[in-house]
């Protein structure tokens, strides 16, 4: 009898403990207070974006040419973008953008320096650095392909005249944001790999290269779609 008593209660003992053990294993995995102690960063979501917007320039105009025309800067208020940008998730930014405005140069030459009607159609990659949430650098590098509409040259355009026109733009610029408006102002300054004229305009036996220069500065309104 009296080792049936001590096998119940070693027995009844052991039920206990065995049955105490599983309720801490149970609040281990069930108490609020572990829930607090997760201090993994939340991962950083990234969303494309894109823009459309108006943007208006003034730039200052010239030309390198051998030899030399005695050149100097035309300036022009005339000039309007539209223009479209494209913010990728995890790289940068890509803009296109239609140009309209006025170009040329200056001589102290007679029946030299003329100005065009001027479209152009760039495209440019951009490195941008936002600092805040308001504020952002932006760096710019692409190329463009333009044509000339008309000339203010007296007789308008002849047979030595090449009015198409292609190089390579650079820059940089400043960005205040205010969602879903951005401001962005900027300077570029635009080389062109083509002349305006064909290398015989001048002379048979000297040839004449004339390439575009120009230092643009221009403010813009942007708005995103979404």
């Amino acid at each position: 009898m009296k080792k049936f008593l001590l096998i119940l209660f070693i027995s009844l003992t052991g039920a206990l403990t065995a049955a105490a053990q599983d309720d801490n294993v149970f609040d281990l995995y069930h108490d609020d207070i572990f829930a607090t102690l997760d201090t993994t960063p939340q991962p950083r979501r990234f969303r494309s974006e894109h823009l459309i917007g108006f943007k208006y320039g003034y730039d200052l105009c010239t030309v390198q040419s051998t030899p030399s025309l005695s050149e100097g800067y035309y300036f022009s208020p005339v000039n309007f973008y539209f223009q479209y940008t494209y913010y990728h998730a995890l790289w940068d930014k890509y803009n296109v953008f239609v140009k309209y405005g006025r170009q040329g140069y200056t001589s102290e030459l007679r029946d030299w320096g003329e100005s065009n009607q001027m479209i152009e159609f760039p495209f440019n990659a951009q490195l941008k650095f936002d600092l805040t949430k308001h504020f952002r650098f932006m760096f710019n590098l692409g190329t463009y392909y333009g044509y000339r509409l008309s000339t203010d040259r007296p007789g308008g355009f002849d047979q030595y005249d090449l009015r198409h026109d292609y190089g390579i733009i650079g820059g940089g610029g400043i960005a205040l944001i205010f969602s879903p408006v951005e401001l962005h102002i900027e300077t570029n300054y635009k080389y062109s790999l083509c002349s305006m004229y064909h290398t015989n305009k001048y002379s048979d036996l000297y040839w004449l290269l004339t390439y575009p220069r120009n230092i643009m500065l221009s403010a813009g309104l942007f708005f995103k779609l979404w």
